[in-house]
């Protein structure tokens, strides 16, 4: 193997969680937002142009037009944490422990915030990020990734589960094939929506993908025409036409991110870099969408393909809004990137069968039972 199956475990999270850091420093530039220390320095600079359009008008946090720059996507990340910790604890995934997990963070995270009226939902690209854990864990079997993933999404309130666990299927089927070494770059996107065996929003976008692809469009023109493509395909449902075999009653803007995340991903898949610098860089609900390319090219890639500099500013940018503003720390509520490769390591150690997982992969006795599913188990008392 090129890469190592926990490395590719610690990469998808820990690719995900800095992805969903970058994506929210890189909009906070954007924006004309300071950083919060004079020494921290920017993960990527803003173009000439970009520079020339803040020139005019500085946006401020408290401004309506800054609301993305809200810690808003990076609840769908603490619910990806949440998710790993339930399989952890319970050697799988566990209906009734999980049901119980979101109903603590639905309480906590969304139905006690201050605008109750929207909050009640996630969106299928959020879904994507929160179900990582359960497409990782169950990644050998497509027929078991697909049965989980539907049971691990049943208990999400959303007046589509059809569409939004297509959303999840697309990036848990693209993560459990480079799992397993055989996603081939230039046959995903016909592969996955083979897997998906549906006709909706979300593939017609993703066919766009892999034109884009073959066409060797660059990320403004792929940007665009994705924009243009959902735009077109939500007028089409609007009008009541029946092009699609499946009704859809979700947003297909909402779904840009997956479709982009898909095309920064296979147009650089060896250098996970490149792709997340890009799907910043293209403006477009960026902690979402970088979030998504980190998981995809961590995936692929391994945790050898994130560069340590990106660690290292993205822990220095924890440790200065903590102390600045005495606010929970991000990077998924965890504070540390340690943390995260801790839970990647307790994830995978618990799907090889490990015996007590919380002893961690770095054990001095490194006392291990390993066994075949269902033979060997933690006992119950």
């Amino acid at each position: 193997m090129r890469h190592s199956l926990l490395s590719k475990f610690q990469g998808t999270i820990l690719g995900a969680v800095l992805g969903d850091s970058i994506g929210l420093q890189y909009q906070r530039e954007l924006a004309g937002i300071p950083r919060r220390t004079e020494d921290l320095q920017p993960i990527l600079q803003l173009t000439k142009h970009q520079q020339l359009t803040l020139s005019g008008a500085k946006l401020v946090l408290n401004s309506a037009s800054s609301k993305i720059l809200t810690s808003k996507h990076s609840k769908c990340g603490r619910l990806a944490v949440a998710s790993a910790q339930s399989l952890i604890r319970c050697n799988g995934l566990d209906f009734k422990d999980w049901g119980d997990t979101w109903e603590v963070f639905a309480k906590s995270e969304i139905y006690h915030s201050q605008n109750t009226e929207f909050q009640s939902l996630l969106n299928p690209c959020e879904v994507a990020v929160a179900a990582l854990p359960c497409a990782m864990f169950f990644h050998e079997n497509k027929a078991k990734l697909r049965e989980k993933i539907m049971l691990a999404t049943d208990v999400l309130p959303n007046e589509n589960k059809a569409e939004l666990q297509t959303a999840v299927l697309a990036i848990g089927y693209a993560i459990a094939r480079s799992f397993k070494q055989r996603l081939d770059p230039a046959t995903a996107i016909e592969q996955t929506i083979a897997y998906l065996k549906t006709d909706n929003a979300l593939t017609e976008l993703l066919l766009q993908v892999q034109i884009l692809l073959e066409k060797g469009a660059d990320l403004e023109t792929a940007a665009t025409h994705l924009c243009k493509s959902a735009t077109a395909l939500r007028e089409r449902q609007g009008e009541g036409e029946k092009k699609l075999q499946t009704e859809s009653i979700v947003n297909p803007e909402n779904l840009i991110p997956i479709a982009l995340a898909f095309y920064c991903f296979l147009n650089t898949p060896e250098d996970l870099r490149l792709s997340v610098v890009r799907a910043a860089r293209c403006g477009i609900t960026g902690q979402i969408t970088c979030a998504l390319t980190g998981a995809l090219s961590g995936a692929y890639n391994g945790v050898a393909g994130i560069p340590v500099e990106w660690r290292q500013v993205s822990l220095a940018e924890v440790k200065s809004q903590q102390l600045a503003e005495g606010r929970e720390p991000s990077l998924w509520g965890t504070g540390s990137d340690a943390k995260i490769v801790e839970l990647a390591n307790n994830l995978f150690a618990v799907w090889a069968g490990v015996y007590k997982p919380d002893t961690g992969l770095d054990s001095a006795a490194l006392a291990r039972s390993v066994a075949a599913p269902y033979v060997i188990r933690p006992r119950k008392i």
